[in-house]
């Protein structure tokens, strides 16, 4: 049987961007004026710098838009080229959000990949995808697998606004990113210290958030060695943890450590820069 190399960014990029929405729990409840949060992060393997990520956060009058630029580079973007995009649009409602849309395109070993995902009211989702399932050795998620789903910065978005009433990290959200449908577990563990390291710009006490996958639906027929496990089984993906805290006094939480394992070792994501930036009440860029 023929085991290929998975994107070596997938794992953490998708945790990544998923943990980069923490910063909108602070934001709440929802302000008159606009908040927008910029933030940088750097991810490395072994010790290595391996990938940029850039993150924009804006929540007002009820809407919430994440937006993520992340690229490989180094020894690793010679290796294996890789660049996305993505971006998630909703409103905030009393019983957590509603999506509207989620967009991301990107680019590996040169091959333009896009989704697109439109929500409609009754939980439904209409997707656009390429290159199709057909072509990537999948099958298609079922429809009905799809309905109640959240894209993955959606998700944690609606964890961490549970996490505003007293649930911490703890909950489980059904999560449909176009290809994949899986369950993102979120697991409490409590207040820890995240140490000094001349890679950030945070130290001290934060709250730490161990996000475990459960594969479901959409996944390749081949199995893959994927770079992020140590095993050959999509199963034994490693879990992630996310450290979250505030880095500006009262300000809002925001992601600031993410650790996971790989097949090369450690990998380490640190928040390297925090801006924010505040505007007159308007939607978040993107939503209709």
């Amino acid at each position: 049987m023929t085991h290929r190399t998975a994107l070596p960014a997938r794992l953490p990029s998708a945790a990544l961007a998923a943990g980069l929405c923490a910063a909108l729990a602070g934001l709440l409840p929802l302000p008159a004026q606009a908040q927008r949060w910029h933030l940088d992060y750097r991810v490395h393997v072994g010790g290595v710098a391996v990938l940029d990520a850039r993150a924009e956060l804006t929540l007002t009058e009820g809407r919430y838009s994440v937006q993520v630029n992340a690229a490989t580079d180094g020894f690793l973007g010679r290796l294996f080229p890789w660049e996305t995009q993505s971006l998630s649009v909703g409103t905030v409602r009393p019983d957590g959000v509603a999506p509207i849309r989620h967009t991301q395109s990107g680019v590996l070993r040169g091959s333009p990949r896009t989704v697109t995902l439109d929500y409609a009211a009754d939980g439904s989702v209409r997707t656009q995808v390429s290159p199709p399932p057909e072509e990537e050795d999948r099958d298609p998620v079922p429809q009905d697998l799809t309905r109640q789903t959240r894209d993955p910065l959606s998700g944690v978005l609606e964890m961490l606004l549970a996490g505003l009433h007293g649930e911490g990290c703890q909950r489980t959200v059904p999560i449909y990113d176009g290809r994949r449908r899986y369950d993102m577990i979120f697991t409490d563990r409590g207040m820890t210290m995240v140490g000094t390291s001349r890679h950030s710009v945070f130290s001290g006490a934060a709250r730490q958030c161990r996000v475990s996958h459960k594969p479901i639906a959409g996944y390749e027929r081949t199995p893959r060695q994927a770079f992020w496990q140590r095993g050959g089984g999509r199963e034994e993906r490693p879990p992630v943890d996310l450290w979250i805290a505030p880095v500006e006094g009262a300000g809002p939480p925001l992601p600031v450590r993410l650790e996971t394992d790989s097949g090369f070792g450690g990998v380490v994501v640190h928040l390297t820069a925090a801006r924010k930036t505040d505007r007159t009440a308007e939607r978040p860029a993107g939503t209709p």
